[in-house]
Parts: C-alpha cells; sequence; structure tokens
C-alpha cells in the first residue's frame, strides 16, 4: 500500500487557502501563535461548508474550533477540500492530508 501525503498553508498573512482532498481521507492541522480559529470542508468546488469537529491528538477530545497550538486530526474523505474560516489571532496554519 503506497502512503502519500498532501502539505500545505491553510492560513497566512491574513488570507485562507484551500487544500484539495482528493482521494484523502486523514487530515492533520496545526497553528502557530495564540487564537481560534475551525475548519471546514467543501462536498464540492462551489458548494456549501461543513464545520469539521476535530480531535486534539494530545488529549483526545473532540472541538469544533481550536484554541491550542496541538495537533488535531480529523476524516475528510468524501469532501472536495479543506479550509478555516472564523481565524482570529493566529499567524498561520498549516495542514496535511494522507491517503
Amino acid at each position: 500500500m503506497a502512503y502519500c501525503a498532501t502539505n500545505g498553508n491553510l492560513y497566512e498573512n491574513g488570507k485562507a487557502f484551500e487544500l484539495k482532498v482528493g482521494i484523502g481521507a486523514d487530515f492533520k492541522v496545526q497553528t502557530s501563535g495564540t487564537g481560534s480559529f475551525q475548519v471546514v470542508g467543501k462536498l464540492t468546488q462551489n458548494g456549501a461548508e461543513k464545520v469539521l469537529m476535530m480531535v486534539d491528538l494530545s488529549d483526545f477530545s473532540t472541538v469544533d474550533t481550536i484554541t491550542t497550538e496541538n495537533v488535531y486530526a480529523g476524516d475528510v474523505s468524501g469532501y472536495y477540500s479543506v479550509t478555516v474560516k472564523n481565524v482570529k489571532g493566529v499567524n498561520k496554519i498549516w495542514g496535511t492530508i494522507t491517503y
């Protein structure tokens, strides 16, 4: 079985970016800076967004708003892309999609 990853910035310098999911399933996200944000999945390119529940890998709690620099994970299978919204106070957000 092959292991591939897509890495990229989701937020930097006040601008949000999308990561295309493709055939990916597992998603991890981390931030630098103190603040909060939500991870959203899009079902289609121009479709509706859904706020994703993420698992804090330090204690396995689930959240819909990320407020720490811990690594969070979530399932993005079936989504077209992921991005962030409601970003407050963070400098940079990056993510990895593996499949």
